[in-house]
């Protein structure tokens, strides 16, 4: 069966590794991600016996424990580039065969990445990410709204801003741009439209398009945000797919895991983290907005509101 839990986890490996085996996956991350320190015990171990299961036939299904740490070594082999000069950065060997389309991907979205911002507090390095859809609006989480306006929902000038020029060791210096008002809350899915100054150099911008269709599973998508490092989750794996440079704009690659067309949410795999809120998923094949990144568990999954339900909420609201 298709959906067949074991069926799906095998595609997904296949897609990442090959026909590599065990000791392979191990050093195709390490070369990967460029680390020589993937932390080794229970993970490493238990990804390993899914692997021998996975690949014997007659052997019994991987156990719920190493289901998830055979997840957790191809979520691992999802790096996250910065984005320099509107640029995402070069890959480690290796990363090519597993997303192709990457250096297609570099060249369209770079007209476009002064179009994404981090979204701050005066005096604040950033809580989440949004993006231009016109030269005023900027859409991002409605829990990001939450936090800017603890809990009101209403914004005035000088309470928030967004900074489209945070990247790594960038010599471009700009102003962050000031948010001045809230144009609109979507009533059910994760979603606000926020008004910023229209000025030059947004006026000069290229808004993110938004795609007319949903993607399919397993299509190939980038995260664009600004990663914050979170010391809830475990320091070595975020280092090893993040390294230090968290706060600024990163392009993390992945692909689509689930589509809810009834809910109007897609899953993805790719590496985010608190501050990734707002991010827009973009289609690797074509640089339109497929979703906005809403939420998730770090390494293991990661939820969108879809690009229908974008279209409408901005559709609804133009003007």
């Amino acid at each position: 069966m298709a959906d067949d839990p074991r069926t799906r986890l095998l595609g997904r490996y296949k897609r990442t590794f090959g026909n590599a085996g065990a000791k392979a996956i191990i050093d195709s991350v390490r070369a990967i991600v460029g680390t020589e320190h993937l932390p080794d015990g229970p993970e490493r171990d238990q990804a390993i016996a899914a692997l021998q299961a996975l690949h014997d036939p007659n052997a019994d299904p991987p156990t719920p424990q190493q289901f998830s740490s055979l997840e957790q070594m191809i979520r691992m082999a999802r790096p996250s580039p910065v984005v320099q000069e509107g640029r995402p950065g070069d890959v480690r060997p290796g990363f090519q065969s597993l997303f192709p389309t990457w250096t297609t991907f570099r060249d369209t979205f770079q007209p476009f990445a002064s179009a994404i911002g981090r979204i701050e507090k005066p005096g604040d390095n950033g809580i989440g990410t949004g993006f231009l859809v016109s030269a005023s609006t900027v859409v991002t989480n409605h829990h990001v709204l939450d936090d800017l306006s603890s809990g009101t929902d209403q914004l005035g000038p000088g309470q928030a801003f967004i900074n489209f020029a945070v990247e790594f060791e960038s010599n471009t210096f700009e102003d962050p741009v000031p948010i001045t008002k809230v144009k609109a809350i979507h009533q059910t899915a994760d979603l606000v439209l926020l008004e910023i100054r229209d000025d030059p150099p947004q006026a000069v911008r290229k808004p993110l398009p938004i795609s007319a269709n949903l993607p399919a599973p397993d299509d190939p998508v980038v995260a664009i945000g600004y990663p914050f490092d979170d010391p809830v989750n475990n320091p070595a794996f975020t280092r090893v797919i993040f390294g230090k440079t968290f706060g600024t704009k990163h392009a993390a690659p992945g692909e689509v895991v689930k589509v809810s067309k009834s809910k109007g949410i897609l899953a993805h795999d790719c590496s985010t983290l608190g501050g990734n809120s707002g991010s827009p998923v973009l289609s690797m094949s074509t640089g339109e907005v497929v979703g906005v990144h809403f939420g998730g568990r770090f390494l293991w999954r990661n939820e969108a509101a879809d690009c229908r339900v974008l279209k409408e909420f901005l559709e609804s609201h133009a003007g």
